[in-house]
């Protein structure tokens, strides 16, 4: 009986410190080669991000078999269900798309699942058809939107680690805003990036809560609350790479990837 309340109390404790870890979280039967015969979708109300994000289709397309948890991360982000990162056989995505026309936003769950050696093998989409093309009278139906691009240098927005607007922030964000008023605006998106420096995790977050400050500031500017959507993507997508720099000289070379970028939808 000793050794095996002992033995239950070491599995309990490798749980503990394997934080973010696969402890009875996997819900498909997933085989050493990444594959399921019937994989299991989560329900959304279970997510840490029920709301979902707003997915770049250029990083969708690239993920493939054999990609690493890391480049998923840096491609479409963290996983939205509390899953674990590191000794889990299985990711789950709430994405959502944009829709034409001024339509509700097409909303799809996303599954990845991953070899004995943590690399992608398989990937599911639920519904199955949420990447199949819309039908030729609906894209021909469509209006054209008019799509305006604006990237905010996070180091003259925020300071160094911070997601607190600076008073340049503001004022570019006031002029912006301004602009938006002689526009039929119909969406803005807005995402925040960091560079590579520092863990991932802590990356997402700073990204995510730059993008929120934009947002926050653009609300009080007047702009509708209803039309804005916030991402927060870490080192993805960098503009540079700066190999074999170190220190000052890194942190320095790397400032064109802490940005915000705002997509402007408009009519």
């Amino acid at each position: 009986m000793l050794k095996l309340n002992q033995s239950i109390g070491m599995g309990l404790l490798a749980c503990s410190f394997i934080v973010l870890a696969a402890c009875g979280t996997t819900v498909s039967k997933v085989d050493s080669q990444g594959e399921t015969n019937e994989p299991v979708f989560p329900a959304v109300e279970q997510a840490s991000r029920p709301e979902g994000t707003y997915v770049n289709l250029e990083n969708l397309q690239k993920i493939a078999s054999g990609v690493s948890k890391r480049q998923l991360i840096d491609l479409i982000g963290a996983p939205h269900f509390s899953e674990g990162l590191f000794g889990v056989r299985e990711w789950d995505y709430i994405l959502k798309f944009r829709e034409p026309a001024g339509q509700p936003d097409k909303v799809c769950q996303y599954k990845v699942l991953f070899d004995d050696q943590m690399l992608a093998r398989s990937f599911y989409f639920e519904p199955a058809d949420c990447m199949a093309p819309a039908p030729e009278k609906a894209q021909h139906a469509a209006a054209p939107a008019r799509v305006e691009n604006l990237t905010l240098a996070t180091d003259a927005t925020f300071a160094f680690g911070s997601a607190v607007l600076q008073p340049e922030g503001k004022a570019k964000l006031s002029e912006f805003a301004a602009h938006l008023e002689l526009q039929d605006v119909t969406g803005i998106d807005i995402v925040g990036y960091t560079d590579r420096i520092g863990r991932p995790e802590q990356n997402i977050r700073l990204s995510l809560n730059r993008a929120n400050a934009v947002r926050s500031y653009l609300i009080q500017s007047g702009v509708p609350a209803s039309i804005i959507s916030v991402d927060g993507r870490g080192a993805a997508d960098p503009v540079v790479a700066c190999p074999g720099l170190q220190k000052a000289e890194l942190v320095d070379c790397l400032a064109p990837n802490r940005r915000t970028t705002v997509t402007i939808l408009s009519h």
